[in-house]
C-alpha cells in the first residue's frame, strides 16, 4: 500500500453504526482532544487524546451516558456517536459559519483603532444578543440538572458574520449531573476562585462565575479581575486575584483594583447589569451561593436588548433609560446625534379582569404599567414576550408574539396560536394571522393602538404603540 493511501486510511474512522467519516483540518483544541471538520456538513469529530487506557474508557462511558440525556433543541453541539474501537472519540454536528468567540478579543487586539473593530464586530447590540443566547442556553441546561463545567472564549461559537449572532456551545465532554460531575476542570481566567482553589467541584454555580467572567469581558474588553495593579504587579497577583483573594476591578469596598480602561459606563449606569456583576464578584466571590443565577442573567440581559438603540449616524448603540417619554430620547452617547425618531416603542401593562381587580382595592385600575419598553427601528425584528422574576424562558410561551419593521411597514406575527386582539380605541379587531401597518399609514399623533396577547375578559399582557 502507499503512503498516501496508508495517510488517507489514518484519516478515516467509523462511529459504532459503521459510518464514515474522513478527518479534516483541526477546527478546535482543548485539554481533552481535538476537532476536527469532516468531509460531511456540519459534521464534525472530537478525538480524544490522552493515552492513559482507565481514562479512556472512563471518557467513552460518560459520553455513552451524554448521549442518552435530554439536550434536543439545545446550543449545544451534543454527541451523536461514539467512534468505534480502537479510536476515542464521538461524532457531533454543528452549523456552518461560527467561530470562538476568543475571535473577537483577538481581532479587537490586533485592531489599530480598538473603538471601531468593536462596533465593526457588532458593537454592544451583538454582544447582548450572544450573551442572550449562550445565558438562555446555560438556564436550559440547569433547569434539566446538569452543570456545563468549562464556560470559555474557545467553547462558545458564535456566527463569523457580525451581521448575525448565532451562539452554540462545543466540547461538551464536562455536561454532566449537578453536584455528581467529581470534576474540577476549567479553563484559566475563567474558573470559580473555589475551582481554582481546588476546594469545590464543578457546578451550576461555577457555571454562573465563569459566565459571569465572559460576560464582563465580551461586554468590556476587561477581565474583571485584571486591574491596574494585578497588570502592572507580579505575576503571583494574578494568580491571586483568580483564586479570589483580590478584588475585582468595579468592587464598591475596595478600588485598589481599578482598570484605567474601564468602559461602557452608560449601558451599566442604565440597566441592572452591574448590579448583578456586584453581587456575582463581590459578595459571590467568598460565598458560591450568592452568585445571580443564569434566570437572572437571562431575564436583565433580555431587557437590556429591547431598550438598544442604533445611532443612524455613527452605528453606536445607546442604551435607552427605563421610563423615557417617546420625545424625550436622549442623543447617540457617542456622537450626539438625534436620536432615530422613527422607530416604534411599544409599552407594557397588564389587564387585571374586573373579578380581580374587586379582590385588590388597593390598585388604581385595571391595566397596571409595568415600565418595560420595548424599542423596534426599521430593518428590525422583535418578539414581545412575558417578563416575570419567575419565568422562564426555556420555552416558547402562548403569549408571545413576533413584530417586524420594514421599509414597508410594521408587521404583526401571532406566534404559537396566542389569542391576539388589535384595538385602536373602541375598535378591536381579533388576529388570526399576519397584520400589516402600512408604512404611509403611520401617524404618530392619533389615538395609540393596544395589542391584547390573550383573552381579553382574563388577566393578560397589552403592548401599547403608536402607529
Amino acid at each position: 500500500m502507499s503512503n498516501n493511501q496508508n495517510k488517507r486510511s489514518n484519516r478515516e474512522v467509523l462511529d459504532t453504526h459503521g459510518s464514515s467519516y474522513e478527518l479534516g483540518a483541526e477546527m478546535n483544541r482543548g485539554g481533552q482532544g481535538i476537532v476536527y471538520y469532516t468531509q460531511l456538513p456540519r459534521v464534525l469529530v472530537k478525538g480524544f487524546t490522552d493515552k492513559n487506557e482507565t481514562k479512556r474508557s472512563l471518557w467513552r462511558k460518560h459520553i455513552a451516558w451524554l448521549i442518552q440525556q435530554n439536550l434536543h433543541e439545545l446550543k449545544i453541539a451534543r454527541p451523536l456517536a461514539l467512534l468505534a474501537e480502537p479510536r476515542a472519540g464521538y461524532v457531533m454536528e454543528l452549523m456552518d459559519g461560527l467561530v470562538p468567540v476568543q475571535s473577537l478579543f483577538d481581532e479587537y487586539i490586533d485592531a489599530s483603532s480598538p473603538e471601531q473593530k468593536y462596533l465593526e464586530q457588532g458593537g454592544v447590540q451583538r454582544r447582548v444578543d450572544i450573551l442572550c443566547q449562550l445565558a438562555r442556553t446555560l438556564n436550559q441546561l440547569h433547569s434539566r440538572g446538569l452543570l456545563y463545567g468549562d464556560i470559555s472564549p474557545t467553547n462558545v461559537f458564535i456566527s463569523e458574520d457580525p451581521q448575525y449572532s448565532e451562539t452554540w456551545l462545543i466540547d461538551c465532554d464536562n455536561i454532566s449531573l449537578e453536584a455528581h460531575c467529581g470534576l474540577t476542570l476549567h479553563t484559566a481566567d475563567y474558573g470559580a476562585p473555589e475551582v481554582v482553589r481546588n476546594e469545590a467541584l464543578l457546578s451550576s454555580l461555577t457555571d454562573c462565575w465563569s459566565f459571569a467572567v465572559l460576560a464582563y469581558q465580551l461586554l468590556t474588553h476587561c477581565h474583571p479581575f485584571k486591574g491596574d495593579m494585578v497588570n502592572d504587579g507580579e505575576p503571583e497577583l494574578e494568580d491571586a486575584a483568580l483564586r479570589g483573594e483580590i478584588s475585582w476591578i468595579n468592587d464598591l469596598t475596595d478600588n485598589d483594583n481599578v482598570s484605567s480602561y474601564n468602559q461602557l459606563n452608560h449601558l451599566f449606569e442604565n440597566s441592572e447589569l452591574m448590579a448583578l456583576f456586584h453581587r456575582c464578584f463581590e459578595a459571590g466571590r467568598h460565598d458560591p451561593s450568592e452568585r445571580p443565577l443564569m434566570s437572572e442573567w437571562l431575564e436583565v440581559l433580555t431587557e437590556v436588548k429591547e431598550r438598544l438603540i442604533t445611532c443612524l449616524h455613527c452605528n453606536y448603540q445607546t442604551l435607552i433609560p427605563k421610563e423615557t417619554l417617546f420625545d424625550d430620547i436622549p442623543d447617540c452617547w457617542m456622537c450626539d446625534t438625534a436620536a432615530d425618531h422613527g422607530l416604534v416603542v411599544f409599552e407594557e401593562y397588564i389587564f387585571i379582569s374586573e373579578s380581580e381587580a374587586k379582590k385588590h382595592p388597593e390598585l388604581p385600575d385595571n391595566w397596571l404599567k409595568t415600565g418595560r419598553l420595548v424599542f423596534l427601528q426599521q430593518g428590525n425584528t422583535q418578539e414581545l414576550k412575558r417578563m416575570m422574576p419567575s419565568y422562564s424562558y426555556d420555552r416558547w410561551p402562548s403569549d408571545h408574539v413576533k413584530v417586524e419593521y420594514t421599509e414597508k411597514g410594521l408587521g404583526i406575527y401571532p406566534l404559537q396560536g396566542c389569542t391576539l386582539n388589535l384595538q385602536r380605541g373602541i375598535k378591536i379587531k381579533p388576529l388570526e394571522k399576519y397584520q400589516g401597518l402600512k408604512l404611509e399609514s403611520r401617524d404618530s399623533s392619533a389615538a395609540p393602538f393596544q395589542l391584547h396577547i390573550g383573552a381579553l375578559d382574563q388577566m393578560h399582557v397589552i403592548w401599547q404603540f403608536r402607529w
